[in-house]
Order: C-alpha cells, then structure tokens, then sequence
C-alpha cells in the first residue's frame, strides 16, 4: 500500500526516534554493548536522512517559503548541533568512558531532538506537503529509516 506523502515524512520521524529510545532504554540499563549499538545506529540513520532532507525538504522550503522562517539557517543548525551531539556520544563510548558519566549530554541530546521533532510536527512537514516535487517525494522515500 503506498503511503501519503505526509506520513512518508512523520514515520521516517518516529523510526528516529525508536532507534534513540533503543538507545535511551540501553542507557538506563547501563548496557554499555546494547548503547554503543543503539547509538551508531541512530547516529547512521538520523545523518542519512538529514543529508536527504539537506537536498530536498530544504530547498523546497526556500523555493516556497514560510513568513518569518529561515528553514535552510534553521534546519541546518539543528542538525548540524544533534549531528555533533551525537557524534561526542559515540566518539566518548569509543574512548571507554563510563555511560553514567555521559548522564548531561544524553539529556541534552533528548532535549534536542524533541524539539526537532516538535519543530518539523508542526511547521515543516506541514509546510512541505504541498511544496515537495514527485522527485524530491521519491528521494525521501527511498531515504526513509525503517
């Protein structure tokens, strides 16, 4: 059955964040294997599909504009701060610390991608409904995490 263009956009969302709860679930179990896992998984996926959204929910945002939104200096902040976030994460588990000690920048983290979330619920996956291409909508698609 072939999906909305909508929900395409909402799914590939919640896909993320199921791949961060695994990631958060392992934290709070302080299974050190389960969380480095989780994270480089999350941190594969949530890339993957921010370069798609750079190269088509973007442009398509700026083509069509939204009043008093500057979705490419707004978007680009955002995941460039979760990106690096996550990075750190990884980057520090590779290093040996102990999860425990990474505590701040876990719920930083969270803090983060909620409000992305929030953000793209409420302004840009709207907004893009009825500014993406067929192309860009196929792109996405193809792009969206399971």
């Amino acid at each position: 059955m072939r999906k909305e263009p909508a929900d395409i956009l909402l799914l590939a969302q919640q896909a993320l964040r199921s791949r961060f709860d695994d990631f958060l679930q392992a934290f709070k179990r302080n299974d050190r294997t389960a969380l480095h896992v989780a994270l480089v998984d999350f941190e594969e996926q949530f890339r993957r599909w921010t370069e798609t959204e750079e190269k088509t929910l973007v442009p398509a945002l700026m083509r069509n504009g939204i009043p008093g939104r500057d979705p490419q200096r707004e978007l680009r902040l955002e995941y460039v701060q979760i990106r690096e976030l996550t990075r750190y994460l990884v980057r520090q588990l590779d290093e040996g610390i102990r999860a425990h000690d990474l505590a701040g920048f876990v719920e930083n983290l969270d803090r983060r991608l909620r409000a992305h979330e929030s953000e793209m619920e409420r302004i840009y996956y709207p907004a893009a409904r009825t500014m993406l291409t067929a192309k860009e909508w196929s792109l996405i698609e193809s792009a969206r995490p399971e």
